[in-house]
């Protein structure tokens, strides 16, 4: 049974888009992706194909395997209005979240945002949620938070993960950026074909299927 309230004011969602961004760039700047391969650690990125190289491992790695899984669950679960899962979850991200560097800011993020929506009094979900954070039974990991502002508000499931993956990029090329042999023309360039790949790269969303089968 969808939970999502009819009332709830559509936002503009570049608010968290760029709390997403910002954080990205410290992740980009703390050389956090020495945490998903050693092979990357050593891999300067101060070239065109280091750049291109490095972009493709986050969106194949991390974006495809780790985060859009976990936007694209806890949607699921805001929506169906099981919040006890939504903490399972949360905990699950435990594991990989935990081990990173910018685990402190994503928590940070998340927890921002998810008080940001603690008006919406008939969203019960949220409030469980903030309670469960109060209580230090979950962490507001970041993707976690921005699959339930998905969901609250009704937004574009499709949309909000690409935006989630070009916003998450864009801040990390931010960060780590600085080799002289790239120029901004480049790495623009860069950006631009790596995000065309994204709607390519998502996973079967629900209802798809049942689409493509009429």
């Amino acid at each position: 049974m969808t939970r999502t309230s009819p009332k709830a004011p559509a936002p503009d969602n570049s608010a968290i888009l760029s709390e997403v961004g910002a954080l990205a760039e410290r992740i980009g700047a703390s050389r956090a992706t020495s945490v998903w391969s050693s092979e990357h650690q050593l891999t300067p990125i101060s070239t065109l194909e280091a750049l291109t190289a490095w972009m493709a491992y986050y969106r194949q790695t991390v974006l495809v395997e780790q985060e859009w899984p976990v936007v694209l669950e806890a949607w699921q679960l805001t929506r169906e209005g099981k919040f006890k899962d939504l903490i399972r979850l949360d905990k699950q991200c435990d594991r990989w979240m935990a081990s990173m560097p910018f685990h402190e800011a994503s928590r940070a993020v998340g927890q921002r945002q998810l008080g940001r929506l603690r008006a919406l009094r008939d969203q019960r979900i949220i409030l469980r949620y903030l309670e469960a954070i109060e209580a230090r039974q979950a962490n507001g990991w970041h993707p976690v938070v921005y699959g339930l502002y998905l969901a609250v508000f009704n937004l574009p499931l499709r949309q909000g993960l690409v935006n989630f993956g070009a916003q998450t990029m864009r801040g990390m090329l931010r960060g780590v950026c600085q080799g002289p042999l790239l120029t901004d023309t480049q790495i623009e360039d860069a950006i631009e074909q790596e995000v065309g790949l994204l709607p390519k790269s998502l996973p079967e969303l629900p209802g798809e299927r049942l689409f493509l089968n009429h």
